[in-house]
């Protein structure tokens, strides 16, 4: 079982006290170092693995811009053009109420964005397969009251999940804009 260690930070942002879990990355693999392990062993070279992979994303860009939703492997990601604007009750300039109406929403008023899915069923396997370590912000591991974080999930359903421009997890149950290195999946 792969183990992904996670810390409790305060979350200052909101005007409730709060507190909330959030992974502690490894570092950040590079599209080469991967590439090196995925070809460990195997006839083909890291470059021309590399060039092949270039050429794909090429054309995922020029598919994104197009407004086709992309999917990057099969039950794993999907890449996707999004818009995010929204308008809603309240007060003009002046004071005065005003309803918010669909004509008030308008790409000139919108920021453009790409979205990010992460299928159901790999989140699901994710759940599956990751096991959780709480640390101080030293690094030091805090053992845990209670049950594992895995007990009794099997037939949880984790959703999808999607990540904002930030990179925040947009969804509930999976996804995330960012995934630590915590083992090997199948």
């Amino acid at each position: 079982m792969a183990k992904i260690k996670y810390v409790a930070r305060e979350n200052k942002k909101t005007g409730t006290h709060s507190f909330y879990a959030a992974p502690v990355f490894n570092g950040t693999l590079t599209t080469r170092e991967i590439l090196d392990e995925a070809l460990d062993g195997k006839a083909m070279l890291p470059s021309e693995a590399l060039a092949v992979i270039e050429e794909f994303m090429k054309a995922v860009k020029r598919n994104v811009l197009k407004g086709f939703r992309c999917k990057l492997g099969e039950d794993f990601l999907t890449i996707y053009p999004n818009i995010k604007c929204s308008v809603k009750d309240g007060k003009d300039k002046d004071g005065n109420d005003f309803v918010a109406t669909a004509k008030m929403v308008t790409a000139a008023n919108a920021k453009s964005r790409l979205g990010c899915t992460v299928s159901s069923k790999f989140s699901q396997k994710f759940a599956q397969e990751v096991s959780w370590l709480k640390t101080d912000l030293t690094g030091a591991v805090i053992e845990e009251e209670g049950e594992d974080i895995t007990e009794g999930n099997e037939n949880v359903d984790g959703g999808g999940g999607s990540t904002t421009p930030s990179g925040d997890n947009g969804g509930s149950g999976g996804g995330g804009g960012n995934s630590g290195s915590g083992g090997d999946m199948e």
